[in-house]
């Protein structure tokens, strides 16, 4: 690569790095309506011309983050779609599950303030739309090839709130149990979810 261009590219992501964590801090002071460009480029020690390179304004730096958040999500979540979908022993389905589960909750732990900002109602009125489409997705997966003995549609929405707001209960309240507790958590919610929704079919 370039050197050049490598230099840029690291620039670049310190930019919207120092951005994103001039936002975070001030979601936590005040909405999303109340902040302005001027006090994120003045938080990040960014001009406003280099803001507007990459953004067209706060909404736009804010949704696209969030969107980057839900793609890592997806990520780290494959693991656990591919073992719900596969023909797995038990004890392997519960290893891979634990561990997917555990490897999702400790990156939200990472990313711990920008989650809380998230949840507390003041910073995206999307937010709640996209994470939630992002759990059913997950879920869709996990169900594509499974005869269910309620209707679908109900299952998936029920199971997508009751996700959401389990990990709403845990970044509101603190995260007082570990990644990994909380992986044991995910682990039980989906086997026996998975379990019982397919159970006499």
């Amino acid at each position: 690569m370039n050197p050049n261009k490598q230099s840029q590219d690291k620039r670049v992501i310190a930019t919207k790095k120092n951005l994103l964590h001039a936002l975070i801090t001030l979601l936590e002071e005040k909405s999303i309506e109340e902040v302005t460009v001027r006090e994120l480029t003045g938080r990040a020690k960014v001009n406003r011309g280099t803001f507007y390179l990459h953004y067209v304004d706060k909404h736009d730096l804010l949704e696209k983050n969030i969107d980057a958040l839900i793609l890592e999500l997806q990520d780290r979540g494959k693991a656990i779609t591919k073992t719900v979908l596969s023909d797995a022993a038990e004890i392997e389905f519960r290893q891979i599950t634990v561990e997917a589960f555990t490897d999702i909750f400790s990156y939200i732990k990472e990313n711990e303030r920008f989650f809380s900002v998230l949840f507390n109602g003041r910073s995206s009125y999307s937010f709640p739309l996209k994470f939630n489409t992002y759990l059913r997705g997950r879920l869709e997966e996990q169900l594509r090839s499974k005869k269910t003995v309620i209707p679908y549609e109900h299952w998936i929405t029920a199971v997508s709130f009751a996700y959401q707001g389990m990990i709403y209960s845990w970044v509101t309240n603190g995260m007082k149990d570990s990644p990994e507790r909380m992986g044991e958590y995910g682990y039980y919610f989906i086997s026996q979810s998975v379990v019982e929704i397919t159970r006499g079919t």
